[in-house]
């Protein structure tokens, strides 16, 4: 099945909502047992202003586990100019959170502080405001997903060890195609990435978001990090932080269960 960019970042968001059912049953607190109560929101609107635009984050303070397979992604329009590659943004035939060949742990991508960010553009005033687009991320993910990439529109780099790494910061950033430059001895290209093994000793990977623009957006870099690569019309992947290549074929991922 084909998704558009708008409907893969939704289902993306309806498994992370769907990956950790819970139960709760509400109790009455005196004031007094209230007093020693402490808590945080599991939902929480933050707004903040860069460069000239209004960012509105919606933030769920959760933990979750996570197993899934998405096919056939083609985010973005075919018809670009020649001089900036051919296709669609992201052309990406799979996408899977976990890997069946593994460990116990290994089936299961852990994920911290899911988010979605609308972002304007209230030059104008706050009664002509215009929605420049919105992006999905996770302040922390951990875990090996398998990924194919027939073409790449965003910033990504990978650590493929002795095979060397794969820094789409070298292409045109739009509709990167992977190839290594004609010569080079350290470049993994997209054609030999099955995967990333996100985070490492130091914790999670911290700058995995996909979003979906009208205009280019310079994004705030995450706590502890450097600002990110502006992000272009149109889809826009960035992932580069704490990433190791899984080389070859993309590894196998049964439903949970199975």
């Amino acid at each position: 099945m084909r998704r558009n960019g708008f409907v893969l970042l939704n289902s993306i968001g309806i498994a992370l909502c769907c990956s950790a059912p819970a139960g709760a049953e509400t109790l009455e607190l005196s004031e007094r047992e209230l007093a020693d109560v402490s808590g945080q929101g599991f939902a929480v609107l933050s707004n903040s202003s860069y460069n000239g635009l209004d960012f509105s984050r919606i933030t769920l303070n959760a933990d979750l586990s996570l197993s899934a397979n998405f096919k056939d992604i083609i985010l973005g329009k075919y018809n670009y100019a020649p001089n900036n590659g051919t296709g669609a943004d992201i052309n990406m035939p799979l996408l899977q959170f976990g890997r069946s060949d593994g460990t116990a742990a290994q089936r299961l991508v852990q994920i911290s502080s899911p988010y979605i960010e609308f972002v304007y553009n209230n030059a104008a005033g706050a009664a002509n405001s215009q929605v420049v687009g919105m992006r999905l991320g996770f302040e922390g993910i951990r875990g090996d997903l398998g990924m194919s990439l027939a073409s790449l529109s965003g910033s990504m780099l990978v650590d493929g060890g002795a095979a060397g790494v794969l820094d789409s910061n070298t292409g045109s950033g739009k509709r990167w195609d992977g190839a290594c430059a004609t010569g080079a001895t350290s470049c993994l290209a997209l054609s030999q990435l099955g995967g990333v093994s996100a985070g490492n000793a130091a914790g999670p990977s911290r700058d995995f978001w996909i979003s979906m623009l009208s205009a280019p957006v310079q994004f705030q870099g995450a706590p502890g990090m450097a600002q990110p690569n502006q992000a272009q019309a149109g889809a826009w992947l960035n992932f580069r932080d704490r990433l190791t290549a899984i080389i070859g074929a993309v590894p196998p991922n049964l439903a949970p269960g199975r």
